[in-house]
């Protein structure tokens, strides 16, 4: 494959919103923003006709500074939650700290920042504003919504009364017979080969010690364990899971994982064992699930944290080293265990990575990346749900792990905070290499599994064996082609009217492919609708927004283009297709609300698209 900057494409299509890391920003009032409004005014009839809009924005930038305004959030009425921290005494409770934003680049534009967090609020920064209204003519503010599109509104725990439950009551394991009928559900689906949580000869002393009434008592790992193993598996779609076993009861699953996550204090004070270890790794998954990404961020640190403390991070597989005399059975699977438990955070560490801009809890560097040795052999029929699950003991995990190791790569190549210091040449450089490892992965896969470069209404249909992993397996190949190909807007470059044409011939091929990824991954999940399993909205919501925004930016960067009106149909078929996909959700915590704020965000993105190129055509 050519360099990006050769000016050629590079041989694979790709495409998805990059997001960069900034120092966060005060807050600005009313007043601020008629000041800034009559600043905006000032620079735009003095800055003479031979002055592009960049440099116009950067005279309004310094002509901000020199007035004493800073570069917060310019809509008023969206800073209740930013104020909040600004102002600690004048409010009850602990100082609230904002998540550092991060900042939507798109074709060398600073369009705006998304405080990752509970209360975060999307915002437009001074230059996006412009930049949208350069193309819409007038000032469009952000859609107005509280907090991220892709996580979950802040839920009280009061909510749940109705089911008889209380923030401090404890609540009380279900049977044995319950228990068990989720557990026979468990082996006998995906779910074991997907989440490898727990290891069957291990887990009965697991039991034991929850429903131990005995002088010792029951230990608290052990109840949270298994509370978030429970609400682990009541949440699964069991007949897309190609489960073999009788459907187990239902369950209140928000109230176990309330009560997993209220054990978890005591769980810490036990120090490490293995059910701690169980528990957080599940509860981090958990987060993921449900829209609450900042639990996950907290329960993969811990969980992490577990993994260091008894080296699982960097054991060798137990299968390919040679035993000493004293090793028993039980050590070899206690250690394969740890190993899978190790891969299991790997993933959701990475994932959580990219979704929130935070740094990895696991480093490439300090870990053995040797794969299990079980992993290879049979990976397509267990991506197909097509091997009998008693044949089925290796592990497959949530996400295909040579991807992983490949999204691990692009986060500190790309959106680390070494990744972000870099020059254009080395975006450039970088983004090439991602491009070849994203296409050897690519090449690797089966040809009836692997992603097509584009997907769209001529191409080949998914595969007929379609699951849900391989429903995620696709996304994320377009979200990474995505991720990779805009970091290459944040360049220089774009600003610079001494770059070479060859330079910025490079940037634009990787830009189209960063915006062909996107529209990919959305006509994708519309094939793929009947194949997303119940519970999965949350899971697979950022990639949808991800892509949503990059056809956003791209329909007002380029909103003459002959790709505006299927675009623009896209981002309705995106809206429709996420509301569908919520209605399957099981948790009485998904409210309507949700998916009216998410609908409503997308569908606002659409309005100001279709007004820039209105303006355009007019």
């Amino acid at each position: 494959m050519q360099a990006v900057a050769s000016g050629r494409e590079p041989a694979s299509r790709r495409s998805t919103a990059s997001n960069v890391t900034a120092p966060g920003r005060g807050v600005i009032g009313a007043i601020i923003v008629r000041r800034t409004a009559h600043i905006v005014a000032i620079a735009l009839t003095t800055a003479g006709p031979k002055r592009n809009l960049i440099d116009r924005i950067r005279h309004i930038d310094q002509l901000r500074a020199e007035s004493g305004l800073t570069d917060g959030p310019l809509i008023a009425e969206e800073t209740q939650s930013a104020r909040q921290s600004a102002e600690p005494g004048l409010l009850p409770g602990p100082i609230q700290l904002l998540p550092s934003p991060r900042i939507i680049h798109f074709a060398g534009w600073k369009i705006g920042d998304i405080l990752p967090g509970r209360g975060a609020i999307p915002t437009l920064l001074p230059e996006g504003i412009q930049w949208i209204k350069s193309r819409t003519g007038t000032i469009v503010p952000f859609p107005n919504v509280q907090h991220v599109p892709w996580e979950k509104a802040k839920i009280s725990p009061s909510l749940l009364h109705g089911e008889g439950r209380t923030s401090t009551r404890p609540l009380e394991l279900p049977s044995k017979t319950v228990l068990n009928r989720y557990l026979d559900a468990y082996w006998a689906s995906s779910v074991h080969s997907l989440f490898p949580v727990i290891e069957s000869s291990l887990f009965g002393q697991t039991v034991n010690s929850a429903y131990s009434t005995g002088d010792s008592g029951a230990q608290d790992s052990s109840r949270a364990c298994i509370f978030a193993l429970l609400a682990l598996t009541c949440g699964v779609d069991y007949p897309r899971a190609r489960c073999t076993a009788p459907i187990p009861p239902i369950i209140p699953r928000d109230s176990f994982i309330f009560e997993a996550q209220r054990l978890l204090p005591s769980v810490i004070s036990e120090g490490s064992n293995l059910d701690a270890l169980q528990a957080t790794v599940i509860l981090a998954i958990l987060g993921i699930m449900t829209g609450e990404l900042q639990h996950a961020t907290h329960y993969i640190a811990i969980a992490s944290r577990y993994i260091t403390a008894v080296g699982a991070h960097t054991m060798g597989d137990p299968f390919q080293m040679p035993q000493t005399v004293s090793s028993t059975s039980s050590d070899i699977r206690l250690k394969r265990h740890l190993r899978n438990l190790f891969w299991i955070c790997y993933v959701v560490d990475k994932e959580v990575s990219l979704r929130t801009g935070q740094s990895h809890c696991l480093k490439d560097e300090d870990c053995n990346l040797q794969l299990p040795a079980d992993y290879i052999p049979d990976l397509v029929p267990r991506m197909t749900y097509s091997l009998p699950w008693s044949d089925a003991d290796a592990p497959l995990f949530p996400i295909e792990v040579q991807l992983c190791l490949i999204k691990s790569r692009i986060f500190s190549a790309l959106y680390s905070y070494q990744g972000l210091q870099r020059s254009d040449a080395e975006i450039i450089r970088l983004i090439r290499e991602l491009d070849d490892d994203l296409e050897r992965w690519r090449l690797s896969m089966p040809p009836e599994l692997r992603p097509t470069l584009t997907y769209g209404k001529d191409a080949n249909k998914h595969p007929s064996a379609m699951t849900m992993y391989l429903v995620i397996m696709h996304l994320n190949y377009y979200f990474c082609i995505n991720i990779v190909h805009l970091a290459g807007s944040r360049c220089e470059s774009w600003r610079s009217s001494c770059s070479s044409p060859g330079m910025m011939d490079g940037l634009r091929s990787s830009l189209t492919i960063s915006v062909g990824a996107s529209r990919s991954l959305l006509i994708f999940l519309r094939d793929a609708e009947s194949s997303i399993s119940t519970g999965g909205f949350w899971a697979l919501l950022f990639y949808t927004m991800s892509a949503v925004i990059t056809l956003f930016c791209n329909l007002l960067e380029n909103p003459t283009a002959l790709t505006v009106s299927d675009d623009t149909r896209l981002l309705v078929m995106a809206e429709h297709t996420t509301e569908r996909v919520f209605l399957r959700q099981i948790s009485e915590l998904d409210q309507a609300a949700h998916i009216q704020a998410i609908t409503s965000f997308i569908s606002r993105l659409r309005h100001i698209a279709q007004q820039a190129i209105q303006t355009a055509r007019s």
